[in-house]
């Protein structure tokens, strides 16, 4: 198992002052590696805040579109208990969670800035930030003030119209009063068909092949061709499936 700070406190304090440092860096430095649960070196960039992590983001958000149009109400408290399960967080992680979405509601420019580096640095997970802020934005009868955001957003993640247009007629169809449920989809071998690789694959070709499925289908191309909504719908269906299996096997091979 690796201690990142741990080490790190080590080498600096060996570095300024001899043993002694090396001791008091290790002591210091595995404190914090057992604060903050580290375990590997990647994992320290999102605890400086310099990687946000995408279920901070998206909890972030959730809190500013359930808070833009009133006040936050049960359903949303519930939605976001769905999510929590959904993304399997544990007990540490759920607290967390509902840490940022109280941030959340604050508003103010932290919601922002953590979005603009998620979408900097993990641009392929955006739709499906968006697609959970939709379902948080559609719980309330007027959500003019949400939608903007979400458009807003929308724009900043470079989502085409039709994209967009999917992403917001999706979660419309259901009655505005009603919790929008979990949905388990398919099994992890049926995800790995729909993108033509096998479970086992290295994590860098499932990418590549969901990359490639998301270009050939996306309804963005279909536009410039006169298609009709219906194959645009049709389109867009594709995408979220796609979008879907790719999300159950990057859980599945820990892909970040």
């Amino acid at each position: 198992m690796l201690w990142p700070v741990t080490l790190g406190g080590i080498v600096l304090g060996g570095l300024i002052a001899g043993l002694p440092g090396a001791i008091l860096g290790g002591v210091l430095g595995q404190a914090l590696d057992r604060h903050w649960r580290l375990q590997h070196w990647a994992d320290l960039p999102q605890r400086l805040g310099l990687r946000p992590e995408f279920n901070q983001v998206l909890f972030l958000c959730l809190g500013r579109i359930a808070k833009a149009d009133g006040r936050v109400t049960q359903q949303h408290l519930q939605l976001a208990r769905e999510l929590m399960q959904q993304y399997r967080l544990d007990e540490p992680q759920r607290l967390a969670a509902m840490g940022d979405f109280n941030a959340g509601k604050e508003g103010g420019r932290r919601v922002e800035r953590a979005l603009v580096r998620l979408l900097r640095q993990q641009p392929q997970r955006s739709a499906e930030l968006l697609d959970g802020c939709w379902r948080m934005a559609v719980l309330q009868e007027r959500h003019g003030t949400a939608a903007r955001l979400l458009s807003e957003w929308a724009e900043m993640a470079r989502l085409g119209k039709a994209e967009q247009q999917r992403l917001r007629q999706r979660h419309q169809r259901r009655p505005a009063n009603s919790t929008a449920p979990v949905r388990t989809g398919n099994s992890l071998q049926q995800a790995a068909r729909l993108l033509g690789v096998e479970l086992n694959t290295e994590p860098e070709q499932v990418k590549r092949a969901y990359r490639r499925l998301l270009g050939r289908h996306h309804p963005d191309k279909l536009i410039a061709t006169g298609a009709s909504e219906a194959e645009l719908a049709a389109a867009s269906d594709k995408v979220h499936q796609i979008q879907q299996a790719y999300e159950k096997l990057r859980r599945y091979h820990g892909i970040r």
